[in-house]
Formats: C-alpha cells, structure tokens, sequence
C-alpha cells in the first residue's frame, strides 16, 4: 500500500494571518476497481504531532473526490494511504478568502517500504 505524505509544512503568521487556512485535497482513482483511502492529519504541537483528522472509506473506479481541511495551525503534515498506485493526489492550500496560496503547493513525497511510517 503506497503510502505519500506532504512532510510538515510550516504555516506561520504573516501580517497577523496564516499563510493557509485550507488545505485542498484532490483524489482520482485511475485504477478499473474500487481503491481503499485513509487519511491522516496532524498539527505540531510543541515537539509532538497531534492527529486532528482520520479518514477511511472507499473510491470506485473512475471517480474523483475533493477533500478540504482546515490548517490553521503553525505546521501541519497529512499523510495518505492508497491501495493502488492507479490513484492520483494532489494538494494545494488556500488562504482566509480562498485564494490559492502558492506556499503550499506540495508535490507529495512517497514513503517506500523500507522507511516505513511513524508519527
């Protein structure tokens, strides 16, 4: 199972403002079957990550889904698990009015067997 992540992105303020208050979430699963997903979400508290979001459900063949997530923190890290490499995610953030916000425009990082998950 692939597992992809966006590392943690720092958010700081910015003239009183988080840089993103929104973090878009786009799936499509290529694959000809029903694909597994699980999400994950974390906010940095301190040292620690705390998991703020867990998501499990399933995407057929040929469909999208679009995801939003509120970030307002001062760094975040999602994490996705897909049970095919047929799926595509992309993510993007966007501020208080919803403007794309080009801080967080992540190409996710995927994780190989050998390196394993922890959080």
């Amino acid at each position: 199972m692939p597992y992809l992540t966006t590392g943690l992105l720092s958010n700081t303020l910015v003239e009183g403002d988080r840089q993103s208050s929104t973090l878009s979430v786009n799936i499509s699963n290529y694959d000809t079957s029903a694909v597994a997903i699980q999400i994950e979400g974390f906010f940095q508290s301190g040292t620690e990550k705390v998991k703020y979001v867990e998501e499990f459900f399933t995407l057929t063949a040929g469909t999208v889904v679009l995801k939003n997530y509120f970030v307002s923190f001062n760094a975040f890290e999602f994490v996705f698990f897909v049970s095919s490499l047929a799926v595509d995610v992309s993510v993007w953030s966007k501020d208080a009015i919803g403007n794309l916000t080009p801080i967080h425009l992540e190409m996710l990082k995927q994780v190989s067997d050998q390196e394993g998950y922890s959080h």
